[in-house]
């Protein structure tokens, strides 16, 4: 696989990158996943959008232009894609310095890294749904940030495979905020609900798109905390994601949601969400 590396195209295997880039000693940097259909990225512009302020937040000082659709382009043509679904992945860090807790100067150029990938969606999760347990949200108070410091996801990630679940949901004083890289719904009495945008949940593209499909069909959205005392009374539940799209969940800590299925409503949202794609990149 061809990869992006700081203005080079190269093999994945010949790829360097300076042990003095603050992303490798502080993971300091911001980053963005797209999803590729039809040759298409889905929702550039919100993307977009979020990557410069991950960036403005982390007071990384680089503006955006058009270099993400350059790249993306170049990575497609130099792997030989067409119209596979793709992942493209890019990242932005601070640059190169001695290693030191202040920022480096100003003029120091950012790193910049890439990939593009073949991610097919997961038909068998997509339709059967999937099992999830909950852990404590021990992470920083700024989830709202698209950084690469992901530490604590990936240990949360972990206690969900060692429980036999593909996804962990976190519990922050008693309300679910988020899963380790999905937003999460429940549906109760054909009402949604979901945690609203704050500093405890990263506001997905996708998440974004599934409230907004909701309100232009009628369904109602309620944009506050559940309790994880609550999930219990859940009729249904859902994972939202740039990979995931809209997938059931089923069971959390081994107890069933609902019937145990995929719900009605979540798969007309799976629906409105193809519609959405095929409106979009088609």
């Amino acid at each position: 696989m061809v990869v992006y590396i700081d203005g080079e195209y190269v093999k994945e295997e010949d790829a360097k990158v300076s042990v003095n880039d603050r992303a490798y000693v502080f993971a300091d940097g911001a980053y963005e996943g797209f999803r590729v259909y039809n040759g298409k990225i889905f929702k550039y512009e919100e993307h977009k959008t979020r990557f410069q302020r991950s960036l403005d937040e982390l007071r990384i000082k680089y503006v955006i232009d058009n270099e993400i659709k350059v790249i993306y382009e170049n990575l497609k043509k130099a792997n030989g894609y067409v119209n596979e679904t793709l992942f493209f992945y890019i990242h932005i860090t601070r640059g190169q310095s001695p290693r030191t807790h202040e920022f480096p100067h100003e003029d120091t150029p950012a790193g910049i890294y890439a990939f593009l990938s073949v991610k097919e969606l997961n038909m068998q999760k997509y339709t059967e749904g999937v099992s999830v347990c909950t852990v404590p949200d021990n992470r920083w108070a700024r989830c709202d940030i698209k950084c690469i410091s992901l530490i604590a996801n990936c240990l949360a990630s972990q206690i969900a495979i060692d429980n036999g679940c593909p996804e962990a949901l976190f519990v922050h004083d008693g309300v679910i905020t988020e899963g380790t890289r999905t937003n999460v719904f429940f549906v109760k009495n054909n009402e949604v609900y979901t945690h609203a945008k704050t500093n405890r949940i990263l506001a997905g593209v996708t998440r974004n798109t599934v409230v907004e499909l909701c309100h232009a069909n009628g369904i109602t959205v309620q944009e506050f905390p559940l309790s994880s005392d609550k999930l219990v009374e859940m009729d249904e539940a859902f994972l939202t994601g740039t990979s995931e799209e809209i997938t059931p969940i089923v069971q959390i800590d081994g107890k069933k949601v609902g019937t145990g299925e995929a719900g009605e409503l979540t798969k007309r949202l799976q629906k409105l969400f193809k519609d959405e794609v095929a409106k979009c990149c088609y």
